[in-house]
C-alpha cells in the first residue's frame, strides 16, 4: 500500500496519510464506545440479576423436616417420621394434622426431595421467612399467590416455598437435592 502512495506527489501522500489517521481516530471511538457500551451492559444485565437475587446465601434457613434432612437414608425417615401411609423403595406418603408430607428416595438410596403441604387449618404453617430468612422477599403475584425458590449450592439442594391465594391458602415447602 505504501509503494502506491510514495509514486504520487508528496500532496497527494499526505492527503491519503491524513485520511487514514482520520480513519483510524474514527475507528478507535468507535472501539472504545463499543467497549463502554459492552461493559455498561454487563454491568447493567448483572445488577439487574443481582437485585433478583438475595445478597450471597450459602445455606438456607430451613435444613430439614423434623430432623429429615436431604441426603437422609429410608432407615432415618422411619425412624425420625414413623409409619408412613404410603412406604415403598420409591419414598414415603405422610399424613399428620394439617399436613401431607411426599418424600421421594433417589437411585443412591438417599432422600433426594421433601415437600410439605400445609393446610390453612395448620397454625404452625411456616411464612416466607422462616423458610429463606428475614432478608428474602417475593412479590405476590396478580392473584395473591406467592412463589420464591432459592438454589443453595453449598448445601446441594434448592428450596421453594409456594403459598396460595384467598381466604384459606395453603402452603406447599419443597426442598430438593441439585
Amino acid at each position: 500500500m505504501l509503494e502506491g502512495i510514495s509514486r504520487k506527489g508528496p500532496r497527494a501522500v499526505a492527503m491519503q496519510m491524513g485520511l487514514i489517521l482520520v480513519v483510524l481516530s474514527w475507528t478507535t471511538a468507535a472501539s472504545a464506545q463499543n467497549n463502554d457500551n459492552a461493559q455498561t451492559a454487563a454491568t447493567t444485565a448483572t445488577q439487574s440479576q443481582q437485585s433478583r437475587t438475595p445478597k450471597t446465601v450459602k445455606m438456607p434457613a430451613l435444613q430439614n423436616y423434623k430432623g429429615v434432612k436431604i441426603g437422609s437414608t429410608p432407615d432415618e425417615v422411619r425412624d425420625k417420621l414413623g409409619k408412613a401411609v404410603i412406604d415403598d423403595k420409591d419414598g414415603f406418603y405422610y399424613e399428620f394434622d394439617n399436613e401431607i408430607v411426599q418424600i421421594r428416595i433417589g437411585a443412591d438410596k438417599k432422600l433426594r426431595l421433601i415437600s410439605v403441604t400445609y393446610s390453612s387449618k395448620n397454625k404452625n404453617t411456616p411464612t416466607l421467612e422462616d423458610v429463606f430468612g428475614a432478608n428474602v422477599t417475593a412479590t405476590p403475584s396478580a392473584d395473591g399467590t406467592i412463589h420464591r425458590l432459592i438454589r443453595y449450592p453449598a448445601a446441594g439442594y434448592w428450596v421453594a416455598y409456594s403459598r396460595t391465594a384467598g381466604d384459606k391458602p395453603s402452603v406447599t415447602v419443597t426442598m430438593q437435592k441439585l
